[in-house]
């Protein structure tokens, strides 16, 4: 479940780059980092991944990101086969087509989902869980202040004060990387998106 937490963690901090896209100007600073979390309803990407497991192969991934604060958030996979990640503020559901299985848990089900929904849902709450550290102007770091299997992230930034990559290392070393493309803040984001369902005949887990 540690690359659920790696991942959700990666799709919450891309969220910041929606606000920046509204205010080219803000500085990369941590506190125009909670601000532009703050502001931040929609958010909708393309991305890229490529995950590094220490010792072993590189791994690549594609697909789509969708996400409503507070609300829900989807991080759907086409490539290499098909698996998504869809989040509520009741709980999570994983599903693998390589395996036809499906994982759902609730927030109470276990410390690790609730520990990815409290910092999912609770984006005013960031500073508290985070030291935000600038790297200069393309770059932001997130350190977790407490241990929750993740050493840091970083956020590359563009010209235009948006987001379009992250980095992060767990505490086993393997590596994550994300690219974004085709982003969009703000905008309506239809609501059918979640509704989102595994084949009938997956195996279901409960937890």
């Amino acid at each position: 479940m540690k690359k659920i937490l790696i991942i959700i963690l990666v799709l919450l901090y891309s969220f910041q780059s929606g606000f920046a896209a509204k205010k080219k100007t803000v500085k990369n600073t941590p506190t125009s980092v909670v601000e532009r979390l703050r502001n931040i309803e929609t958010f909708e990407a393309d991305f890229t991944q490529e995950t590094t497991i220490k010792g072993f192969s590189t791994d690549h991934y594609s697909g789509k990101l969708y996400m409503v604060s507070g609300k829900h958030a989807l991080w759907n996979y086409n490539s290499p086969y098909k698996q998504y990640y869809l989040f509520n503020e009741n709980g999570m559901e994983f599903y693998d087509s390589s395996t036809n299985q499906v994982v759902r848990q609730t927030k109470n089900s276990s410390k690790e989902a609730n520990v990815i929904l409290s910092v999912l849902f609770n984006l005013k709450s960031i500073e508290n869980n985070f030291n935000i550290i600038s790297n200069g102007k393309s770059e932001i770091q997130l350190k977790p202040k407490v241990n929750i299997g993740l050493k840091y992230l970083i956020l590359t930034i563009n010209k235009s004060n948006i987001i379009t990559g992250i980095y992060s290392e767990d505490e086993a070393g393997n590596i994550t990387k994300i690219n974004f493309t085709n982003i969009k803040i703000n905008h309506s984001v239809d609501q059918k998106v979640f509704t989102i369902a595994p084949p009938k005949d997956a195996v279901i887990f409960n937890y």
